[in-house]
């Protein structure tokens, strides 16, 4: 049985940059990268990337781009069983253009196919998650069926990624059944109803989140750092300068560094200080999860304490 749960979205990345200024309604010649992504999915390689047994929960089409996604899963271990692969279906798509200068200039995006992650999927793929010691649930699930799923599985502890602004609001109401909650800065002010824009509101979002049943705090500043939360302890903790390659999946790899130590009982401050740590190796490759992730990494980062 394994040891974490993850509930959550697969996409498929699609970027375009143009070799040249684009011209609009015509072919404009350039380099297109694919990438496999969706924050649950990328939560799950981080983790079984640091060595944790992995369940993943998911939906895709039963494409090229489905297929291939479960295959890269399977050979780092992730247990896949429970993903299922639907012929009516495509794999959900983020697709971007970019400009010269390499700001979008256009998105597109097909989520649908995440939808069909339901109470009844749920409820199948129970007796597989029923033992784990974390699940980690991303708001890439409807409201319902992440109302749903924080009732059912209210005797594992239960932590949330927000993923977005806008899909955050889908948790709002069910925020105090969560054990451990990891929003940035905007998303816990949707959470919360509240304005951060200083450590004291931090700090009184953080009191306010406690109050309402949440164990852990984890609220990402960006350049920043992170602030952290539990009942005995808060603080701020800043970045080392480094150079970045590119910030996609930095706190993706931060949401799988909290569920990796919450299964080695780690304190709340040695926990985000692991997140910070798996941030920054995140933002030294251009994919959204580093190859290169390891406990091992981790560790030298840390200086050997782990």
């Amino acid at each position: 049985m394994s040891e974490v749960s993850i509930i959550g979205g697969i996409t498929a990345d699609i970027e375009g940059h143009p070799y040249s200024q684009l011209i609009q309604g015509d072919s404009n010649p350039g380099k297109i990268s694919m990438s496999y992504g969706g924050v649950g999915r990328n939560i799950t390689e981080n983790l079984a990337r640091m060595g944790a047994s992995v369940n993943f929960i998911s939906v895709a089409g039963d494409d090229f781009a489905g297929r291939g996604a479960v295959r890269e899963l399977e050979e780092i271990g992730v247990d896949v069983k429970n993903v299922r692969l639907l012929p009516e279906e495509n794999t959900a798509v983020y697709m971007s253009i970019l400009n010269i200068i390499g700001d979008m200039e256009m998105g597109l995006c097909n989520m649908d196919v995440l939808e069909r992650i339901s109470v009844d999927f749920i409820d199948a793929s129970y007796d597989s998650i029923k033992n784990s010691k974390m699940v980690g649930i991303d708001t890439n699930l409807t409201e319902e069926t992440l109302e749903y799923a924080a009732v059912k599985l209210k005797d594992i502890p239960i932590f949330l990624d927000p993923v977005s602004v806008t899909k955050a609001e889908r948790a709002r109401k069910l925020i105090g059944r969560f054990h451990t909650i990891k929003p940035n800065r905007m998303e816990a002010e949707i959470l919360s109803g509240m304005t951060i824009m200083s450590f004291e509101e931090l700090e009184k979002a953080g009191q306010w989140f406690i109050g309402q049943g949440v164990k852990r705090v984890f609220i990402t500043l960006g350049p920043g750092g992170v602030y952290y939360r539990d009942e005995s302890d808060s603080g701020v903790i800043r970045p080392e300068p480094m150079n970045i390659v590119s910030a996609t999946g930095a706190g993706d790899a931060f949401s799988a560094a909290i569920i990796y130590s919450h299964i080695k009982r780690f304190e709340i401050r040695k926990t985000a200080e692991v997140g910070m740590a798996a941030a920054q190796i995140a933002m030294q490759s251009k994919t959204a999860v580093n190859r290169q992730m390891s406990e091992a990494i981790l560790r030298q980062i840390l200086g050997g304490e782990l």
